[in-house]
């Protein structure tokens, strides 16, 4: 019968009975006519009858166009074999009818739309619509959860896509051992190819041909969803040249052997996109635990399937009304085997290719799967890169090969599965909820061990470079933590020994007092003195860092103590530094001469030239107190020249800091600039926080002298952020005054006070003499621009017995200048004068600005 075209099937007739779950002689039965003639109905080779026309819309209980039935019905009749009145199809061209695939599913998207994904989906779109792309390629590829079949979905289902592919949409669910034959064989169906010709076909080259040629010239995109091989993928590339290809896989090397440049990496969620789903299916539970749901975002990676699972469990909870079923639940999730086990019944629409029939939907189950069909070196690999902290950590091929200990092969295997992701040539990364499954199958307590063995050894080799520390920080965080819980007392002391300066330079006080206490009992232990010595003095360095300067005097005695009796020459030099470094910022200077001298005697007879380094930038700062300037300079020009030489950037930073403000006090702002800026470099390049915080100050003050008070206020307000960030009590100190200088230059009085007050607080806090003095007579300068003369003078008057207590001669000169201007106030000029003069004299033996400004005053007084 066939005339000149090929038939159109009838589609709509045959979606219709497969939703019913008929077959083709169940469906004749339940009609009164034969198999045969359906088969021919549905493959368009003769439409039914008026009787049958009824008889199929009273069953399906469908308007006739609904059945594909109206447009045939005034075709001409013939008879067909079985005896029953058929009409006959011409066969001339027509457009065939839209081919939409009953097995694709509507979605699996357990919210209304799918969070975070409209960007990748606008992307997608755009390629899988490219105009004039023939046989246009396009791969999805990420872990197993992360939405690759979701947004397959979503795309299917859009009504742009729809419009563009106006032939239709097939679906093919593939899984690791799809069958294949079954698959093409549906889709043969849909495309009109008949029983007898399929039957015919014997390999997959053959039905290639056949459905590539049934496909003909329509425009159709063909989704290819959980490839495993790329083989199995390609078996599925059959459309015809107007045909597009969809391909989710998690196996990234199937994506870019199919898709080329076409594969879109598909991310987990962003954390605010992961609160946000959960926000979507239990939005009370996020309203009322903000910080718990982040967390358990945290906790799963963002990763939208354990998202999905989480959130469906938590609205069973809700639902009951009882509060504490979700507190039950909430302490149950904290559990990684709980959420890994967290399940989701399907129906069988839904299930997955990959999971066996009735098997509910989980992480564990998934992640499984790809577990499951690792060789055994891989699959031991998977276990024991398990202790590495999981992404966004990551780690060196280096160290795993080290843990492991297997061959490198088992990370490519790893690789090319999709469970290790690379992060940067020769180093890796784990997603957490991969590494929550292989954690809890990892027996084998060697690993841990060879994990600290490593990091202790890498703390050792690179602890003066901080970028190298940097890179591995949470491994190492990761190996002291098993250390103590593995009771491996000697690599604990150790690994914190080496970590502890890198931990005070972050300004990480907490975390190193932490792992200190715990290196101190490990030590004692052990019986280690010269261990014990350490963490007596870096408990003392963190003490002194925030500001408890009594706590570091008393913890560096007992450093010292230890550190004696057993006659280590170079932990003497290093407590004696740090207790020199104490005595200065309590004032004591000629105390601290005397510890810093001794340390520098010891620490040259050993050739410790970082210690050299650190002990004449001390001694420049001794000088500069006692208003020694010029030895002060040469001290720290000694020092910069041979921190430079052994690229010790830390003192580097702290020297330079030092000239710059040198280099103000003399007038000289370009040459402060030039210091500041390249000690900021340093301090930048070594990530020590607390030397950029004082460098933001003292820049912040050279932009304040140079008339640049907005500029100021950020610098300092940059510096008193880190400062509080890290606990810094004596920076804060020192930022909170310069920014009461600078409202009290700006006139803003009530803001001025606040700043030196808490200030000056926190300067008797730490018992720092010499800030109290200096706050002191920074403040006096407000009182007196406000005619405050009785808050003035108190103030002014500590700030001179403080200087004369301690011996600063800058203290006193500026006592004495704010005093003489009280006197002159009121109506005593003999008394201002003789101050003024003594206050003149001081600040010209110092070589500072100040002698000027005294100067012109006294001029003013004599005129007066």
């Amino acid at each position: 019968m066939k005339k000149g075209g090929r038939p159109v099937p009838n589609v709509q007739l045959k979606r219709a009975r497969i939703e019913r779950c008929l077959s083709q002689g169940q469906l004749a039965g339940q009609i009164g006519t034969t198999s045969y003639n359906v088969s021919r109905w549905e493959r368009g080779v003769t439409a039914p009858g008026p009787h049958f026309r009824q008889e199929l819309c009273a069953f399906f209980e469908k308007k006739p166009q609904e059945l594909g039935l109206s447009a045939r019905a005034s075709q001409p009749v013939a008879e067909s074999t079985s005896g029953q009145v058929d009409t006959a199809i011409p066969q001339a061209p027509a457009s065939p009818v839209p081919v939409y695939d009953p097995a694709l599913p509507t979605s699996w998207s357990a919210t209304p739309r799918l969070v975070g994904r409209d960007p990748l989906l606008a992307r997608m779109k755009q390629r899988l619509c490219e105009e004039g792309a023939s046989l246009a390629l396009a791969a999805l590829n990420g872990l197993p959860g992360v939405g690759k079949t979701s947004l397959a979905l979503e795309l299917a289902h859009d009504p742009t896509i729809k419009a563009y592919f106006h032939d239709g949409i097939l679906w093919a669910g593939l899984g690791r051992d799809p069958n294949v034959d079954g698959l093409l064989g549906r889709w043969g169906t849909l495309l009109g190819l008949s029983s007898t010709e399929m039957a015919q076909l014997t390999n997959t080259e053959e039905w290639s041909k056949a459905l590539r040629l049934a496909s003909g010239t329509r425009r159709m995109l063909l989704i290819i969803d959980d490839a495993w091989h790329i083989k199995h993928a390609l078996d599925f590339k059959v459309g015809g040249p107007n045909c597009t290809y969809l391909l989710t896989t998690r196996i990234p090397e199937v994506a870019l052997q199919f898709a080329g440049t076409g594969t879109v990496v598909v991310h987990e969620l962003s954390e605010e996109d992961g609160v946000e789903l959960l926000a979507q299916l239990v939005p009370q539970v996020v309203v009322e635990e903000p910080e718990e749901m982040r967390a358990l975002v945290r906790s799963v990676g963002a990763l939208p399937l354990a998202l999905t699972l989480t959130g469906k469990y938590l609205q069973m909870q809700v639902h009951s009304g009882q509060p504490r079923r979700l507190r039950t639940a909430l302490k149950r999730l904290r559990s990684a085997d709980e959420r890994l086990r967290l399940a989701e019944p399907l129906s069988p629409v839904e299930s997955s290719s990959n999971l066996a029939r009735d098997t509910p939907l989980s992480l564990q189950a998934i992640i499984g799967v790809s577990a499951q069909h690792l060789n055994e070196q891989a699959r031991s690999t998977l276990w024991a890169l398990s202790v590495f902290p999981p992404k966004p950590n990551t780690f060196s091929e280096e160290a795993a090969l080290a843990v492991s200990r297997l061959p490198v092969e088992a990370l490519d295997t790893l690789t090319d599965a999709g469970l290790l992701e690379g992060s940067s040539p020769g180093r890796y990364q784990m997603h957490q909820t991969i590494s929550d499954y292989a954690r809890l199958h990892l027996s084998d307590p060697a690993v841990q061990e060879r994990l600290v063995t490593f990091f202790v050894a890498y703390m050792e080799t690179y602890q003066h470079d901080y970028d190298a520390l940097d890179l591995e920080a949470d491994n190492l965080f990761t190996a002291l933590q098993l250390a103590f819980e593995r009771e491996m007392p000697e690599e604990l002391v150790r690994g914190v020994h080496a970590l502890t300066p890198f931990l005070q330079a972050r300004g990480l006080y907490v975390s190193a007092e932490l792992h200190l206490a715990r290196a101190q009992q490990a030590a004692t232990a052990l019986h280690d003195q010269q261990g014990l010595a350490l963490t007596w003095l870096h408990l003392g360095y963190c003490a002194q860092c925030q500001g408890n300067l009594a706590q570091a005097e008393q913890l560096y005695r007992a450093g010292l103590e230890v550190a004696c009796d057993i006659d280590d020459c170079e932990l003497i030099s290093i407590v004696q530094t740090h207790r020199g470094e104490v005595a200065t910022n309590r004032g004591d200077y000629v105390q601290a001469r005397e510890y810093l001298l001794e340390g520098l005697e010891l620490a040259r007879k050993l050739g410790d030239q970082r210690r050299i380094c650190l002990l004449l930038k001390n001694l420049g700062e001794v000088a500069d107190h006692l208003g020694e300037h010029t030895r002060g300079e040469a001290l720290y020009q000694e020092g910069l020249r041979l921190a430079r030489a052994i690229g010790d950037w830390e003192a580097a930073s702290a020297l330079l800091q030092n000239l710059g403000v040198k280099a103000e006090w003399y007038g000289d702002y370009a040459a402060a600039d030039g210091y500041y800026q390249e000690g900021l470099a340093y301090a930048n390049k070594i990530g020590h926080r607390s030397r950029i915080s004082a460098l933001f100050m003292n820049m912040g003050v050279l932009a304040m002298k140079q008339g640049d008070f907005t500029e100021a206020e950020t610098l300092y307000h940059r510096a008193l952020d880190i400062a509080r960030t890290i606990g810094h009590r004596l920076r804060m100190s020192s930022v909170l005054q310069n920014l009461g200088i600078l409202e009290g230059a700006r006139e803003r009085y009530e803001l001025a006070d606040g700043y030196m007050r808490e200030s000056l607080d926190l300067a008797y806090g730490i018992d720092s003499r010499w800030y109290v003095g200096e706050t002191l007579g920074e403040w006096a300068k407000i009182h007196l621009k406000r005619q405050k003369f009785d808050e003035a003078a108190t103030a002014l008057n500590e700030t001179l017995a403080t200087g004369r207590d301690i011996g600063s001669p800058y203290l006193i000169a500026q006592a004495l200048f704010g005093l003489a201007r009280i006197q002159a106030a009121q109506g005593n000029y003999q008394e201002a004068r003789a101050q003024g003069q003594e206050s003149q004299a001081l600040f010209e033996s110092l070589g500072l600005q100040e002698r000027a400004e005294v100067a012109r005053w006294l001029d003013s007084l004599a005129r007066a």
